[in-house]
């Protein structure tokens, strides 16, 4: 996550949202980077009240960005992937299941983000639902919330609503750069949607995203 002392904002920054794009548009106005140890660059807002600079929230602007929990989760899945075998610190955890499992995005969701401590665990952070940066018992915490499928016209909403100019950049981390929603939903089985369905359905609720019904899809 990110913090402006300069111009107020707090961002509460989830995983696989656009979130390296909207942190380098949003650069020249940040002043703090790693607010905390655990999750330093994704910080649930139960972690960052916390901390020392849990105070700033009465007085700070905060938003976020979300994205459809399809898309959403088989990106963090190709982001384990990549980082399993590039990333040292993460091939001791990530590297035994994709040496196990191959490129099986169903048999991932199913046989480890089903047990796996997503709300806890860094390791498993881009599984964590959405809701637990934006939403605190649940009602609406950040005072703004935009959506990575219209992310460059939400950003400039943003933009009024703080009184800035983001610096023009490129999409980046990105695999497949149009912001079509659900391009990934191809690569789903009938009970891989089932589990999404239950885990984030709070996400789906809160965000105005349709949960899609697991009948249409192959077993």
């Amino acid at each position: 996550m990110v913090i402006s002392l300069r111009k107020k904002f707090i961002y509460f920054v989830i995983p696989k949202t656009g979130s390296a794009t909207l942190r380098k548009a949003l650069s020249p106005y940040i002043d703090i980077r790693r607010p905390t140890q655990h999750f330093s660059e994704h910080v649930p807002i139960r972690r960052f009240l916390q901390s020392q600079h849990s105070g700033l929230t009465e007085e700070f602007f905060k938003f976020s960005f979300v994205r459809n929990p399809y898309d959403r989760l088989y990106s963090g899945f190709q982001q384990d992937l990549l980082a399993a075998y590039n990333l040292k610190h993460w091939e001791a955890v990530k590297k035994p299941i994709f040496d196990k499992i191959g490129q099986n995005f169903n048999r991932y969701i199913q046989e480890y983000v089903t047990v796996a401590d997503i709300r806890n665990d860094p390791f498993w952070i881009c599984f964590c639902p959405m809701n637990e940066f934006t939403h605190r018992d649940g009602k609406l915490f950040v005072d703004f919330f935009g959506k990575a499928e219209c992310l460059w016209d939400d950003a400039k909403k943003l933009e009024a609503l703080l009184d800035i100019e983001c610096l023009q950049t490129e999409d980046l981390n990105v695999r497949d750069a149009s912001r079509t929603p659900l391009k990934y939903v191809k690569h789903y089985n009938r009970r891989s949607i089932e589990i999404v369905n239950e885990i984030y359905a709070e996400d789906f609720r809160y965000y105005g995203y349709d949960a899609l019904s697991p009948k249409d899809f192959p077993l």
